[in-house]
């Protein structure tokens, strides 16, 4: 298709699709820039993008048509923290022998010193290539003697055979950004699909009509300015879902006189050809080699529950994660031997050993949450980074993935509970929910007995369940129970005399942690009477949501319950005098609920607390009342009760 598209332009009278202007002229640094010490937008920048300027175009001669990128970008350094933006990485995107080059790259670093300004030139020793993924390399460089009050400049051109990948252009960063402006310009002959994301508007967009030899050229035009710096917030997927940014995709080719070509196509055919693939749907029918080992697995089993466990807890504790997502597989067989591999290889792995059973398995291809929604309107495939086995029991669905060892059979990892998944199949593609099967829940049970000086003494159980019983487990055998413990009590005034954990090789258990201690400077003493508040672990002290007003969702990823429940024996010769009030709070359908009593049985104190998140995701209009109902929460939480002597 690539080929096709090439001869094509080339037979069109040769001619390059590009004469626009930076706004700002390489090295022409203003003073006023150099001698700034805060940006007057935004006092608490760390660092501010003066200017973001890039073009892309085709470049068209008798032997080659190439996809060019321009890139310009001017930044000032106003802080120690600002200074990581010295750090440049380039994506280069590769695919068989063909590799985008980056070409006449250039940096300079300027400082002002006693007045005068000094330039340091970037050294070509400083450009290294790194591999990120499969398909993609990242250049990378560092601006040398950058300081607080730096000016960095740099620019680079990029050209590319992939003429399918115009670049999209992002607009918004973590820093602000004063100047950001991109032209596009596209062949009349070349059809694109372009979306805006974000809540930003646009300072100006137009579109000007290129007139050439043989076709015209649309030359989109867009600026932003004085864009705000992304703040992220708590609970929310990858911030590339939020910024400002405007998507380009090139949806279909239509030159004089000859049919139209789809190069965006269909989500049928990209199904069909995920299952044509040698490194997707052939690796799972392939890799004959694997069957011996599969029947060795699943020997005297009937029931294919059983087979499924067996070859999931085979492929999962003997093949290791590398930490890398993708969708694709290299040599199966190479993967056992190696006994590492990348999440593609790991679960096409899976399948393909339970293919070797006669056990059927689909294939869910996702976007993972650090990677972005998927657009179900736009069939593209770079949407997706991810892959997990689907497997039919009855009329439900097993979703499998084996690169988590920590995790129930049939649990996914919560990176992967991000929207909608693709489901890859012969009988046709679908769209599966990607949502957690239960909660995160955290039960904390205390038996303690208060002393005349307020020291506390006695036993404390954490239960968990759910992805916080996972969170429990990596953490542990991640760092061995003594680092683990220490991480553990860092925040805490615990003296612990004896600990113990249960069940956690035990995957399909709740996973416990016991310990017997003494706690310290807990509470208050004041005028004969003893301050205490009741919650000595896992009280929420404060608000999470800190903005009065939230442009993006609220997403938990799993409903949540955190259960504390405390038992407390007040010493002789005292009496309760104030006891908190009990408090129920709910929003409305119930998507959250927080429940709160303390009652006094003789000198027993008991303490029944609950908070339940129960939905995953919330939106912009329910922010204000999930906002309120922390601060009420926290509010409750922090109430003492207070005994005084008799």
């Amino acid at each position: 298709m690539r080929s096709c598209i090439l001869g094509l332009l080339m037979a069109l009278t040769l001619q390059s699709l590009h004469a626009q202007k930076s706004p700002v002229k390489f090295g022409d640094i203003p003073m006023e820039d150099l001698k700034m010490k805060v940006y007057d937008k935004d006092s608490s920048a760390s660092a501010v993008i003066l200017s973001d300027y890039g073009e892309a175009y085709l470049s068209i001669n008798a032997v080659n048509v190439a996809l060019m990128f321009e890139k310009h970008v001017r930044i000032k350094i106003l802080t120690k923290e600002g200074q990581k933006w010295g750090d440049v990485a380039i994506p280069v995107y590769h695919s068989g022998s063909a590799e985008e080059r980056i070409i006449k790259i250039k940096g300079t670093t300027y400082n002002l010193e006693n007045g005068k300004i000094v330039e340091t030139d970037l050294s070509k020793d400083g450009i290294f290539k790194e591999k990120f993924n499969r398909n993609v390399n990242l250049l990378k460089f560092s601006f040398p003697n950058v300081k607080e009050g730096s000016v960095l400049e740099y620019s680079y051109t990029l050209t590319s055979e992939f003429l399918s990948n115009f670049p999209n252009w992002q607009f918004q960063y973590d820093i602000p950004v004063r100047w950001s402006e991109y032209w596009a310009m596209f062949p009349d002959f070349f059809t694109f699909e372009k979306y805006m994301q974000g809540y930003l508007r646009l300072a100006s967009y137009e579109v000007k009509n290129k007139a050439g030899t043989n076709f015209q050229t649309l030359a989109h035009h867009w600026i932003m300015q004085d864009v705000p710096a992304f703040k992220e917030e708590p609970f929310m997927t990858c911030e590339d879902d939020y910024v400002s940014k405007i998507n380009i995709a090139l949806s279909h080719v239509a030159f004089p006189g000859e049919p139209v070509r789809e190069i965006m196509g269909t989500w049928a055919k990209f199904n069909a050809n995920l299952l044509e693939s040698e490194a997707f749907g052939k690796s799972i029918t392939g890799f004959g080699s694997l069957r011996k080992k599969s029947e060795e697995l699943t020997a005297g089993m009937t029931d294919n529950q059983q087979k499924i466990a067996a070859i999931f807890n085979y492929v999962r504790q003997n093949i290791e994660w590398n930490g890398d997502k993708d969708y694709y597989a290299d040599n199966l067989k190479d993967i056992v031997e190696k006994k590492k591999g990348t999440t593609g290889d790991i679960n096409l792995l899976l399948a393909s050993m339970l293919e070797k059973v006669d056990i059927p398995t689909e294939m869910i291809v996702l976007s993972t949450r650090d990677h972005g929604f998927v657009r179900q309107q736009y069939p593209m495939d770079d949407q997706f980074n991810y892959v997990v086995c689907s497997v039919k029991m009855g009329d439900k669905r097993l979703l499998l993935d084996a690169t988590d060892k920590y995790l129930p059979i049939g649990v996914l990892p919560e990176r992967c509970l991000n929207g909608h998944g693709l489901v890859v199949s012969k009988a046709g593609y679908s769209w599966i929910n990607l949502e957690a099967k239960g909660k995160s829940k955290t039960v904390v049970s205390t038996d303690l007995t208060l002393k005349e000086t307020g020291e506390l003494a006695g036993k404390i159980n954490y239960t968990y369940d759910g992805y916080d019983a996972h969170s429990m487990r990596k953490d542990y055998f991640t760092n061995g129970e003594a680092d683990y413990l220490k991480k553990f009590l860092a925040d805490k005034n615990w003296e612990i005399q004896k600990s113990e954990f249960q069940n956690l090789k035990e995957i399909e258990q709740n996973a416990k942690q016991l310990h017997e201690l003494v706690i310290n400077e807990h509470c208050t003493m004041a005028g004969g009477a003893i301050y205490l508040n009741p919650y000595v672990t896992s009280q929420l002290k404060e608000n999470p949501f800190k903005l009065e007003k939230r442009e993006y969702p609220v997403d938990f990823g799993s409903p949540e319950e955190q259960t504390y429940m405390s038992r407390i024996a007040i010493p002789e010769g005292y009496v309760v005098d104030e006891l908190p009030k009990p408090k129920v709070l709910m929003l409305p359908g119930n998507a959250a609920k927080f429940s709160y009593s303390v009652t006094q049985t003789g000198n027993v104190l008991n303490v029944v607390s609950m908070l339940q998140i129960n939905k995953s995701l919330f939106v912009q209009d329910e922010y204000l009342h999930l906002r309120e109902f922390y601060n009420q929460v926290v509010a409750k939480q922090a109430e003492q009760i207070v005994l005084k002597k008799k």
